[in-house]
């Protein structure tokens, strides 16, 4: 519903084609038009599966069975009753790696935009069900998510809304229902598991509606996350467009998702949270119904007086350590930052009984976020990391290449709000500066000057 409703706010459906065109020997059939649902006229999304790769519930297919289909009534009071499993499961499902999926994705010709928020919401995924079934993430085996349609779904998503250029995309809440769903681990309460995980690594804002049965797949959840750059509305916004997307079941309330397009009126922090106006549905075109006809995607491209600087959401993590020796903190100081942290450093700090200490404290995504951690219950003595996620304003950074008389030096660049900024970059202007036979300091002034 993700995708319909991208579409319908103004996503390039040439774009969507173009991006997926590398995958068309793989079995299927992008179907895009218009369909009623509640007396109201929306986008339909389909992604049409040849025999070979059909067999399941596409709506679902992350979850269900092929063989079995929920109903109204089939979950109750906590027990399920789900219809039995049929003959030729096995047959029926289309199995990926996350390093396969990685593949695919690096064969499709996408924007860096696009390409980053596909690679992060299958990379969400594993995680999820890294956690979930216990397993490192470079052995989990997607089912049905790794299968092309999903691949399709998450890609279609990453896509539109590069297209659509948005700055910001508010996710106020998504509305799970309640009970259990049977699926090919057997049966599994709702929120399921992988959607928890994502929620609990992600910051996702999540809340369990009366209704029975699934209504936020883990893909849904994975678009949702992986898109998000804040949870509040502004207090006050013009809507510049609106976009009906819908599901294939058939629920009451319908199954619709609705974005909105919105320009914010007021400056500052004066925001309000989106409770009032959004009641959540699954964001994955693949995904479960519709709590509610509400956006669990609000986009907001521009603000008054022009574009805004995008938002970047982060984890830090800290801790005190008082007993480590220099030898450890400088050695765990590296590693966090070989493996993927954005920034550490530490502090000088008293901690109780006058103890002369240091406050380790790391910058990182959340993709990083677990690794980081175990690296520092490893190899520093500390019991406990406290963690915050944070939303951050940033400066749009791009790369380029300087030419000075000492050689080719990359440069930084980074602007907001009208203001230019260019950083030579460390290690390359010390290698310039060694092949040079000249100091750092002359090679940088040149490069900066250069910028």
């Amino acid at each position: 519903m993700a995708v319909a409703s991208l579409l319908d706010l103004g996503a390039s459906e040439e774009a969507v084609r173009a991006a997926l065109a590398p995958l068309a020997g793989e079995g299927f059939e992008l179907r895009i038009g218009r369909v009623e649902k509640a007396g109201l006229d929306c986008c339909d999304f389909d992604v049409v599966l040849d025999e070979e790769h059909d067999g399941h519930d596409h709506d679902m297919a992350y979850l269900y069975d092929p063989e079995w289909t929920p109903r109204e009534g089939s979950v109750a009071g906590g027990a399920a009753h789900p219809h039995a499993y049929g003959g030729g499961h096995e047959r029926a499902h289309h199995h990926r790696s996350y390093a396969q999926v990685r593949e695919v994705l690096a064969t499709l010709d996408l924007t860096p935009r696009a390409r980053s928020l596909a690679e992060k919401t299958f990379r969400l995924l594993a995680q999820a069900e890294s956690k979930a079934h216990g397993v490192p993430v470079d052995e989990v085996h997607f089912h049905e998510v790794g299968a092309i349609d999903a691949i399709v779904d998450v890609v279609a998503a990453a896509v539109c809304l590069d297209s659509l250029g948005v700055e910001k995309v508010i996710v106020p809440r998504v509305v799970d229902g309640t009970g259990m769903v049977r699926c090919q681990h057997g049966v599994i309460p709702v929120p399921v598991p992988a959607v928890v995980n994502i929620a609990a690594d992600t910051g996702l804002p999540l809340s369990v509606g009366s209704r029975q049965g699934e209504l936020v797949t883990p893909t849904g959840a994975a678009i949702a996350a992986a898109a998000m750059t804040s949870t509040s509305l502004p207090k006050r916004f013009l809507v510049k467009a609106c976009g009906m997307g819908v599901g294939k079941r058939d629920y009451d309330p319908p199954s619709i998702l609705r974005a909105l397009l919105i320009e914010e009126m007021d400056s500052g922090d004066d925001t309000a949270p989106g409770g009032g106006l959004a009641h959540g549905a699954d964001p994955s075109s693949a995904g479960a119904p519709a709590h509610s006809v509400a956006p669990s995607f609000v986009s907001a491209p521009v603000l008054a007086g022009g574009a805004s600087a995008p938002g970047d959401w982060i984890w830090k993590l800290e801790c005190n350590i008082d007993d480590s020796t220099g030898e450890m903190l400088g050695a765990v100081l590296e590693d966090l930052m070989a493996a993927g942290a954005r920034d550490a450093h530490f502090l000088p700090v008293f901690m109780k009984k006058n103890r002369p200490a240091y406050e380790l404290a790391i910058i990182c995504d959340d993709a990083h976020r677990e690794a980081l951690e175990r690296i520092v219950f490893a190899e520093t003595t500390t019991i406990g990391i406290r963690r915050q996620r944070m939303e951050r304003s940033v400066m749009d950074v791009s790369w380029r290449d300087v030419e000075t008389s000492y050689g080719i030096v990359r440069v930084k660049v980074c602007r907001r709000d009208g203001l230019l900024r260019a950083y030579p970059e460390y290690e390359s202007v010390r290698a310039v500066a060694r092949a040079a036979g000249t100091d750092f300091r002359t090679v940088y002034l040149a490069a900066a000057t250069s910028a």
